[in-house]
């Protein structure tokens, strides 16, 4: 079987030879640095990291990391809340630098790797007591390894985006499988990070400056994990509205519960604060230096806030008992304030009839997470010289042991009901007339949109949708008006659609748990993709369709399923090998710094002995 390539959204020659030789270039002068620094010649980047590290205080091997990860996920971060405006706005680009959006996003990949590939190269002692060997005489900390595993499948997912446009067309959506591979390398690296401070505090003790690229850290793992929700940030959603509170209760329980259960009071103000100031940053930016459209976002506040209460109650020596208190309070308390600013800012206001669902499942994924985070904190702590963990009251071999039972049943709990919450149907059965109320004419005509659905009792299953919405997208822009109910089974949208140029316009509903359906009103005619002009006139019958059908006008339906489950099951392999290594890593990590602290106490105990 022969399946023809797309033709749109793809590489040109000159953009994958700008990939490869930026790529190349890279790899050879972080070859050519391992090979220096392992023969033990003077390097320039040998020196600067000597220089940095009596400043700060810390090894070699751990004083440009922090800084050149911070700037890279900073890079990436605002990379792809551009991007996606961009696509919103203004449609399909042509390739991996089709927008100067994928600038960032790219340099910022490729930093990340750097991040990793450093402390490898610089690796000298004073080490962890728990590193990997590489060769006879170089061992690295197991934070190297993890940055540079999780920014490699990262760098991947770059040329793998223009292959799967070749194969499947342009899917204009984030939750892609090579988009989230991108942005899951990147945001797994965090743990690294988090990691690799705790290994530096196992050998230098913790100050105010390790603290505080602590609370950037956790910060940006706040940042970063609400790059997964920016279609709902930015009011195009392609999957059930559940999903955002859920991801909001996932990575708020767990960021918030991975510093509180090892930190004191105020910590995750800290670390909202830093959240706080630079996603409103980015959102300023890409609207107004970059004049497109606003990144809205959840504030968190009450999430950050129900932490803390938790933690001054019940203290935080049980982290178990702290993560799971608060991440059932934010999955119910947390999820009706982020109902209450949906209304405020957020541009789908959460219907309150889905509140009962996402308090239900909220309370699931909230007590998850903050087992997956109570479990991180305490691999964090032992990593950092923690003689056993906190809050199991066993002896130590039974301890660990638990916390790894608590930890797994956490993450199983919030994996199997975000993807039970993932699907989609298309199973409307309802159509309308439509009537438009010109408002303007001419070259750029918009127009009021009125539908009358069929059958009688569609209505029913518009009182109660998640949104029922007119929409209008990638004509330089985006528009969204509520449908509003004029009589018995018939909506007007609030405001104009624009019914020219490249705009898209349609009328969307969201009905029940997960069934998205959608109904044009116009799109443009494309030569590239075989597709017709779409006008609708005054009293013709649309039909509602698969919403995919209308917002990934580009994807192509003559591809054989198979290859799209075989694409998203390879997503789900390269996703459970970057969890695998960040367990694995990380309680290599716990392994060593346990047997250190335990060391230490044994020769604390002789010398009083003696």
């Amino acid at each position: 079987m022969v399946i023809p390539l797309a033709t749109t959204g793809t590489a040109t020659f000159d953009q994958i030879a700008i990939v490869t030789g930026v790529v190349g270039l890279l790899y050879v002068a972080l070859a050519g640095l391992l090979w220096r620094e392992r023969t033990g010649r003077v390097t320039l980047v040998g020196r600067f990291a000597d220089t940095i590290g009596r400043l700060d205080g810390v090894p070699r091997w751990a004083a440009l990391t922090p800084y050149l990860h911070a700037v890279s996920l900073l890079a990436c971060a605002f990379g792809v809340w551009w991007d996606i405006a961009v696509h919103i706005d203004k449609g399909r680009d042509t390739g991996p630098f089709g927008t100067p959006a994928h600038y960032p996003i790219f340099f910022g990949i490729l930093g990340v790797i750097v991040s990793g590939v450093l402390p490898i190269a610089l690796a000298r002692k004073p080490l962890p007591a728990r590193t990997i060997k590489l060769t006879k005489g170089w061992r690295i900390p197991c934070s190297a390894a993890l940055i540079t595993v999780c920014g490699t499948f990262a760098l991947v997912g770059f040329p793998l985006d223009d292959v799967w446009h070749h194969l499947f067309g342009e899917d204009v959506t984030l939750w892609g499988p090579t988009h989230l591979l991108m942005i899951g390398g990147v945001v797994f690296s965090i743990f690294a990070r988090l990691l690799a401070i705790a290994e530096v505090e196992q050998l230098m003790g913790i100050n105010k400056r390790r603290l505080f690229q602590e609370l950037v850290s956790v910060g940006a793992l706040l940042i970063a994990w609400d790059l997964f929700s920016t279609e709902f940030n930015y009011g195009v959603p392609q999957f059930p509205l559940i999903l955002q509170p859920l991801l909001i209760v996932f990575g708020s329980a767990m960021a918030f519960t991975i510093l509180r259960a090892r930190r004191g009071p105020g910590t995750t103000f800290a670390a909202l604060a830093v959240y706080l100031v630079i996603r409103g940053g980015i959102a300023w930016a890409v609207a107004e230096p970059l004049g497109e459209i606003v990144g809205h976002f959840p504030l968190l506040i009450v999430e950050a806030l129900l932490v803390e209460v938790v933690a001054f109650a019940l203290g935080n020596k049980n982290r178990f008992r702290l993560g799971l208190v608060s991440g059932v309070l934010i999955g119910t308390v947390g999820v009706v304030a982020e109902y209450a600013w949906s209304q405020v800012w957020m541009p789908i206001a959460w219907p309150s009839s889905m509140l009962p669902s996402a308090i239900g499942y909220g309370v699931i994924v909230g007590a998850g997470a903050g087992l997956v985070g109570a479990w991180l904190a305490t691999r964090y702590a032992e990593v950092a010289g923690e003689e056993r963990a906190i809050g199991i009251k066993h002896i130590r071999p039974v301890a660990v042991r638990r916390t790894h039972q608590l930890g797994a049943v956490g993450l199983v709990a919030v994996v199997a009901t975000v993807f039970f919450c993932v699907p989609r149907t298309a199973d409307a059965g309802v159509s309308g007339v439509v009537s438009l109320e010109r408002v303007a004419t001419g070259a750029e005509p918009t127009a009021y949109v009125t539908i009358t659905l069929t059958p009688a009792d569609a209505a029913a299953h518009v009182d109660g949708a998640r949104w029922f919405e007119a929409l209008a997208w990638q004509g330089g822009g985006l528009v969204y008006h509520p449908m509003q109910k004029v009589a018995d089974g018939t909506y007007r949208s609030a405001d104009p659609l624009p019914m020219y140029g490249k705009w898209k316009s349609m009328i969307r509903l969201h009905q029940g748990p997960r069934d998205m359906v959608a109904a044009w009103v116009y799109a443009p005619e494309d030569l590239a993709i075989a597709k017709p002009a779409i006008q609708v006139s005054n009293g013709q019958t649309v039909e509602f369709v698969n919403e995919q059908q209308t917002l990934r006008r580009e994807e192509r339906t003559d591809v054989p399923r198979w290859m799209w489950n075989a694409g998203y099951a390879l997503l789900a392999v390269v996703g459970l090998l970057e969890v695998i290594g960040i367990a694995w890593l990380v309680g290599r990590g716990a392994r060593g710094g346990r047997m250190r602290a335990a060391h230490l106490a044994a020769g604390e105990r002789e010398r009083e002995t003696a």
